[in-house]
């Protein structure tokens, strides 16, 4: 006999009786009008179908049939039909919308018709326009419920619970299996994570903690700009611009770690991290390329993008395994030493900062790639924005502020997590629907982003919607949860602090540097390799102001 869950919901008041057939036998539960808490439960139990519902205050009859809750077939494949009360009425959840699909493969083709899963945003994006802000979908391996409600997603953080659980490239799982290694926050669970969490809240996220990362985050920037003015001066193209910005995003990291006596150290160290930028790109561009098949089958088989996706991983994690702990010997004043006083031990701090740099070197990257390419695609906003931070007379708090709208902006339309992913720890309700416990929900930020209800003239760059007028309401933004680009709720990024110092005082260094033109614009386009990229290599034209 196969187990099943009839009934499991804690929270939802019924008035009504209801006759259940369970294993062909027909029972009543009677639920009186003083409004008791349904709580139905059963182990084990093959066959159950809602007979009928009496509703003890208005006296109609309304039948219905089918599966109420079960497991009796594959999960994705299950009719829910749940009984709840909304504001006194009971009513039957009705069924998750979702496209057409085939056996096993689910909407694969559809999804390689649309432009495979470099185009996912794009695709989903229509998805939703479709059959709304709720539903779900089969693609190969994956299962999932896509939700692009700004409320819902404010709902689904509320009740993601105090320790989220982390979704992951199931080849990075198994990587950590093949080598048998620890890593740091991004794949911590449970106690462990929350423990680890809590200092670096403590560290990176309280209202002062910008202020050890203000000079290096200047400092790298100035680099930066040095490095532009030879193109700037020769009137060329910047040249290979992506791996620039890997290395200027790793280069602040590992200047907020070392701390103020980075300056003395910087060359040796950079000299050994010479190689890691590509590295991390490769890490990936690889995953991207394993997540269209069963990864596992792709290391059995020993596929090309399975071991280059190893040799990136294997390079990157030794090399910076190695400079963390010649690091920690610096006894420096910035952030390890903060860890180590917090007293993390050698091996945990290890793990920890190896992945802190290898997630915040990518995402801030293709983060500032992103603002750049839109600063130089809006020459007005642009000179507004440099009117604007003439004022700011170099004071970085100042900088930043004028700033932030653009950055805010930036992630809006070219978010670097095009999706957020969840699971809740309990069977809950989402936007009018049932989700199972453990479902993976993704939460669509570039559909939100770009949807007129939630921003006006929402495909537009307009940073200064963000500024607040008389009534301290946002001049252009409707719903300002629809663009959680740090996402919110227990497992936010820990680097939102760093990332948006690193993003606005490097924007504005630039600007006060140079006029900036994007001369490809029209033929860039955003693309998914996990994270958004371009799809090809934005070329900046930079004119010296001065």
């Amino acid at each position: 006999m196969q187990k099943i869950c009839v009934f499991h919901y804690h929270s939802l008041i019924v008035q009504e009786k209801m006759l259940l057939k369970v294993n062909g036998t027909i029972r009543n539960y009677g639920i009186n009008s003083s409004a008791k808490i349904l709580n139905l439960r059963s182990k084990k139990i093959s066959d159950v179908k809602l007979i009928s519902k009496y509703c003890a205050t208005k006296r109609n009859y309304r039948s219905c049939s089918g599966n109420v809750y079960g497991w009796s077939r594959k999960m994705w494949n299950e009719r829910e039909e749940i009984g709840r009360k909304s504001f006194g009425t009971s009513t039957i959840l009705p069924e998750m919308p979702e496209p057409r699909g085939l056996p096993l493969v689910g909407t694969t083709f559809s999804l390689i018709r649309a432009g495979g899963a470099t185009k996912l945003h794009e695709y989903v994006d229509q998805r939703h326009k479709e059959l709304g802000p709720v539903y779900r979908e089969r693609m190969m391996a994956v299962e999932a419920i896509f939700v692009s409600s700004p409320t819902e997603f404010r709902r689904i953080f509320r009740l993601e619970g105090s320790k989220p659980k982390n979704f992951l490239p199931h080849a990075w799982i198994l990587y950590n299996e093949m080598r048998k290694c620890e890593r740091g926050l991004l794949f911590m669970e449970g106690d462990e994570w929350l423990s680890f969490r809590r200092i670096m809240n403590k560290l990176l996220l309280k209202s002062d903690s910008d202020d050890f990362m203000i000079t290096p985050c200047k400092q790298a920037a100035e680099t930066l700009v040095e490095d532009f003015r030879t193109y700037a001066v020769k009137g060329l193209p910047v040249s290979e611009l992506e791996r620039k910005l890997y290395q200027w995003s790793i280069e602040v990291m590992l200047a907020i770690l070392v701390g103020s006596t980075w300056p003395r150290h910087k060359s040796e160290i950079l000299l050994r991290t010479e190689k890691l930028a590509i590295n991390l790109h490769n890490i990936f561009k690889y995953s991207a390329q394993l997540s269209l098949l069963p990864a596992k089958l792709a290391m059995n088989l020993k596929l090309p993008s399975w071991t280059k996706f190893v040799a990136s991983a294997d390079f990157a994690l030794n090399i910076l395994r190695v400079t963390v702990k010649e690091m920690i010997k610096l006894k420096g004043n910035g952030l390890i030493e903060m860890l180590m006083n917090e007293g993390i031990l050698e091996d945990d701090l290890v793990r920890i900062v190896v992945d802190l740099i290898l997630a915040a070197g990518d995402t801030t990257a293709h983060s500032m790639q992103w603002a750049l390419f839109l600063l130089g695609s809006n020459r007005s906003v642009q000179e507004e924005l440099f009117e604007k931070l003439k004022g700011a007379k170099g004071e970085s708090a100042v900088e930043k502020g004028v700033l932030k709208g653009a950055m805010k902006e930036s992630l809006r339309l070219y978010p670097t997590a095009p999706f957020l992913t969840r699971c809740l720890p309990e069977d809950s309700i989402v936007g009018g629907y049932h989700v199972g416990k453990g479902r993976l929900i993704l939460m669509s930020l570039y559909t939100s982003g770009r949807d007129g209800r939630n921003f006006t003239n929402a495909e537009t760059f307009s940073p200064e919607r963000w500024s607040r007028n008389e009534k301290g309401d946002y001049k252009g933004v409707l719903n300002p949860h629809a663009s959680l680009p740090f996402a919110m709720g227990a497992r936010a990024c820990v680097g939102q602090k760093l990332a948006e110092a690193q993003l606005t005082l490097t924007m504005a260094e630039m600007m006060k540097a140079f006029r900036i033109e994007c001369i490809n614009r029209d033929r860039v386009k955003m693309i998914l390799n996990l994270v958004s990229v371009p799809s090809e290599p934005i070329q900046l034209l930079l004119t010296p102001r001065c």
